[in-house]
């Protein structure tokens, strides 16, 4: 009776030790995976920090660059600036290409740059927006069908993500609201995920 009893305390040790080596097995898989993503946590703030920085050194660049330009032109008319701008960028494609072939040795960085002063810049960015929000409308009006219900709606605007869910209540593919809405395809996916 005793070395039966011993031979099932036996057995249930080796199964213990069986357990117990699983346990452990898991537990250093469990410890890698955790390594990994603090190692990757680490990677995507240090991608983000340096994509930052730049961002950072690009936007004082330009902010140098603007304030020299508005300090080296004083402008007296800017209409007049925006006729000379003009007027450069309609040159004859000719010469450009003249221009182009004689020295295509010299690199993107000797080539003199157009420099525009901010309020010019500034309008021509407002124009650009009030343009845009007409083109929205414009694609609002046409995506609604007229009805009672509708009519109530289109006194007030749709914003980008109720046009888009509009849209896609309608059938339409991600791509087909991107090209409809002027925007990018992943931008419309994402709106379009948040909102399921």
């Amino acid at each position: 009776m005793t070395i039966i009893l011993i031979a099932v305390l036996f057995i249930l040790q080796l199964l213990s030790f069986y357990f117990l080596i699983i346990l452990n097995t898991k537990l250093a898989k469990f410890k890698d995976l955790e390594k990994k993503q603090e190692r990757l946590m680490r990677e995507m703030d240090d991608t983000i920090s340096v994509y930052l920085a730049e961002m950072k050194d690009e936007n004082d660049r330009l902010i140098q660059e603007l304030q020299r330009v508005s300090k080296s032109e004083t402008p007296t008319n800017a209409v007049e600036q925006e006729e000379q701008i003009v007027r450069q960028q309609e040159q004859p494609s000719s010469l450009i290409k003249e221009e182009s072939t004689v020295d295509s040795s010299v690199s993107l960085d000797q080539e003199p740059r157009i420099y525009v002063p901010k309020n010019i810049v500034a309008n021509a960015y407002s124009r650009q927006q009030q343009s845009g929000a007409k083109a929205e409308a414009k694609v609002v009006h046409s995506a609604q069908q007229p009805s009672e219900a509708t009519e109530k709606e289109e006194s007030k605007p749709l914003t980008l993500e109720q046009q888009a869910i509009e849209l896609a209540k309608k059938g339409k593919t991600s791509e087909e609201i991107a090209k409809q809405l002027q925007k990018g395809k992943t931008e419309i996916e994402l709106l379009l995920k948040f909102h399921n």
